[in-house]
């Protein structure tokens, strides 16, 4: 969740920049550290191998003499709380090598031979890893504090942007661009190329209102010539006064239609509480000469009071592609089922293998039905096997 944002990202990035940070700093001064354990260290051999060599003589050594020299109360002083771990005071006939396990300290003798004090690296480790899990609050604290404060200074760079970003979701007037935007040029850059950008979509806006007004008249002059035709058929006495008054109503209708279609500029987000037993039967009503033509019939099994809370606009134009699709394409003199149960609205009907359809069938209207259904995260299925065809719509 936290990677879904451009602000989670960069929160994200500087801490895992401010963790490498840390940890390649801490590898530094560990090293450090440990260097200066094994000085200290090479120190504490050093002062013991020149004490043994003053108080004992190295010359004649033997094992009595190095009894003595484990049991001398400055080497019990020296060993508690240091850094010397599992000495060893020998004498040997090789020049001693420090290695990363144990380090020495020696003195050449007259015979050839070396008197050595080494001690094991160990206790470096263990010192070390002691200090840092001693020191482990400190470091949850300071990792604590840093998120804290880089959230907080991300918090503080997006202000512009918010402003900004506000200021575009709610301005109503394209030409009107926000001058109190601060945060550098960059913001006030942006800022004037939104600016930009509202201007342009205005203006296409604007050229598409006037489109569709001039289309609107070139499709409603058919129509007022359609009208005219059937008032002088009806002087000459070629239809009756019921029908002309039929199909007078039924051309005012598809005007009506035509202007509500073209000049909706923008999605519906009225919410109403709709019947929607009452919305099919409506729906059906208004196609009945269409179900008429092809001797159809509907079998209505939805709850009486079933209502759901639905933009209007959009729900009705689904609804409508729907049960015209379903009419469009039913066998003639079937039977068309609509159901209803948990949210569910499903249209089930015998497929017809006729070519001549009602209605020439381009596939748009689904393709609109489809559109609809996902701005407004409905679920639509449509099943189709040869004999029959369902519509599945989840509110």
């Amino acid at each position: 969740m936290l990677l879904k944002t451009f602000k989670g990202k960069i929160l994200a990035v500087s801490l895992g920049m401010t963790i490498v940070s840390v940890l390649i700093f801490g590898y530094g001064l560990s090293g450090i550290y440990h260097q200066h354990m094994h000085k200290c260290l090479n120190r504490s051999l050093s002062f013991l191998t020149n004490m043994f060599s003053i108080e004992f003589d190295t010359k004649e050594y033997s094992k009595t003499m190095q009894t003595q020299m484990y049991q001398h109360p400055q080497l019990f002083n020296v060993l508690q709380g240091g850094l010397i771990h599992d000495i060893k005071i020998e004498f040997l006939l090789d020049k001693p090598l420090t290695n990363k396990e144990r380090i020495y300290q020696f003195k050449k003798l007259s015979n050839g031979g070396y008197f050595a004090v080494s001690s094991s690296t160990a206790k470096i480790n263990e010192e070390l890893i002691n200090m840092i899990s001693d020191r482990w609050v400190f470091f949850i604290l300071g990792f604590v504090f840093t998120s804290l404060l880089i959230y907080f200074l991300v918090r503080l760079l997006f202000i512009p942007f918010n402003k900004l970003v506000k200021h575009c979701l709610t301005c109503e007037d394209p030409d009107e661009k926000p001058e109190k935007v601060t945060g550098g040029s960059e913001i006030i850059t942006l800022r004037d190329a939104i600016a930009s950008l509202q201007k342009r979509i205005s203006s296409l806006q604007k050229a598409q209102y006037q489109s569709m007004k001039a289309l609107t008249h070139e499709l409603k002059t058919p129509l007022a010539q359609l009208c005219l035709r059937i008032d002088l058929a009806n002087q000459k006495g070629g239809w009756s006064e019921e029908s002309s008054q039929e199909a007078k109503k039924e051309i005012d209708e598809i005007s009506n239609k035509i202007s509500k279609i073209l000049h909706s500029r923008k999605v519906s987000q009225k919410v109403e509480k709709i019947h929607l037993k009452k919305s099919v039967l409506h729906i059906i009503e208004e196609l009945q000469p269409l179900w008429e033509h092809r001797e159809l019939t509907f079998d209505i099994d939805m709850p009486q009071e079933a209502t759901l809370s639905l933009p209007t606009e959009a729900y009705k134009r689904v609804l409508r592609i729907l049960i015209e699709n379903t009419i469009n394409h039913s066998l003639k003199a079937a039977t068309i089922h609509i159901h209803y149960r948990q949210t569910i609205l499903s249209i089930t009907n015998p497929i017809s293998r006729d070519k001549n359809k009602i209605i020439y069938s381009t596939g748009k209207g689904l393709e609109i039905a489809k559109t609809l259904c996902n701005y407004y995260k409905w679920e639509l299925d449509i099943h189709s096997t040869d004999s029959k065809y369902q519509t599945m719509l989840r509110l």
